[in-house]
């Protein structure tokens, strides 16, 4: 329990100490896309425990729900820093993320279940690369329809 507690703060706390690290600009022109990918996941949190395709069960404040902790915590930091890397080539975003799935899923999901922080209860760990897979797509999705909002008309380019 006490080493649950403090995996868990770490894992809140030092994904925002990369912050500054990040940049301003890219952490503006980033946010829009994390925050809506975050709303979507927090979505899909509420729907998948009412299907029990997977469980938190250790959070920490007891007031908290634990997967909000990884929304705001590792989650957010992980889809920033990915789009800033990553977000100028398809390709690599999709290779990327696809890496960081396969090692949370066969790596990490093991650690946080002996933990007993989270565990996949009803879906594969296949079945759970492909929904991490999806929700990556549409943050790149998001993030390419951000950019092309943004981008100057014709017009605007000239005065």
């Amino acid at each position: 329990m006490k080493h649950t507690r403090l995996f868990l703060i770490c894992a809140l706390i030092l994904p925002w100490l990369t912050l500054p690290l990040l940049g301003k600009s890219a952490f503006r022109k980033y946010l829009p896309a994390t925050i809506l990918i975050s709303i979507v996941t927090k979505w899909l949190n509420i729907y998948a425990k009412k299907r029990k395709w997977w469980a938190f069960f250790e959070s920490f404040p007891k007031r908290t729900s634990g997967e909000d902790l990884w929304i705001i915590g590792p989650y957010f930091f992980t889809s920033l820093w990915v789009l800033k890397k990553t977000v100028h080539s398809f390709p690599l975003f999709v290779a990327v993320n696809l890496c960081i799935h396969l090692f949370f899923t066969y790596t990490f999901d093991p650690l946080l279940r002996k933990l007993g922080i989270f565990s996949l209860v009803r879906l594969k760990r296949v079945q759970y690369i492909w929904m991490l897979m999806g929700r990556a797509l549409l943050l790149y999705a998001f993030q390419f329809c951000i950019d092309r909002l943004k981008k100057p008309t014709i017009n605007e380019t000239i005065r």
